[in-house]
């Protein structure tokens, strides 16, 4: 390894949880484990709030992603997670990918909103990543790309998913980039019509 290479590692840091904004990833953990308890957390009057630890098993083989997401929803109940596996890494069941230690209330309080999203990023970078290498093997030089039918509400967790599989986002929004389907071409008359409209903007 050259001296040039070890600069850059060292510089570098490949953690892809850093294009995510903190304040954003605070937010949407609110707003998940609001949704779950908008009012009285009956079972956590019944459990208390003795110290537990929780262990948090990978049961199926797949690419492991959604942490960001995961530790957001934890922070929020003052719980602290600890990772024995590192984001993007293909897993073989059954496998135990991190402990998380906190009151056993806030625990069954972020459970089920953390689980959520850890399982569904990683269902997503587990496709991506075969995808991805199916089209390696056959020596495609494309782009695998996502689109934006994404879950409403859900957008930002699955474009991360994409990235942790090794695919393109593609466009974020419909502000992203101009693309014209049928349904546009139809409507304004042809795509020369579309063009022109496009090029006064």
């Amino acid at each position: 390894m050259s001296d040039s290479t070890e600069i850059l590692n060292r510089i570098y840091n490949p953690n892809l949880a850093h294009v995510l904004h903190p304040v954003t990833l605070q937010h949407m953990a609110r707003e998940w484990l609001k949704e779950d308890t908008p009012n009285f957390d009956y079972g956590g009057f019944v459990v208390g709030e003795k110290e537990e630890t929780a262990l948090l098993l990978m049961k199926g083989e797949g690419v492991l992603a959604g942490v960001p997401f995961f530790n957001a929803v934890f922070k929020e109940l003052e719980c602290t997670v600890t990772w024995n596996e590192t984001e993007g890494n293909f897993i073989e069941p059954i496998k135990c990918v991190a402990t998380v230690f906190g009151k056993v209330r806030q625990l069954l309080l972020g459970e089920r909103v953390a689980l959520k999203c850890l399982s569904r990023a990683s269902g997503i970078a587990t496709l991506d990543r075969r995808l991805h290498d199916v089209a390696d093997d056959a020596g495609w030089k494309g782009q695998i790309a996502g689109t934006r039918k994404t879950t409403p509400g859900f957008r930002l967790v699955e474009k991360y998913a994409l990235l942790v599989g090794g695919v393109s986002t593609h466009r974020y929004d419909l502000s992203s980039m101009i693309m014209l389907k049928d349904n546009h071409i139809w409507t304004a008359g042809s795509i020369s019509k579309v063009c022109k409209l496009f090029k006064k903007t």
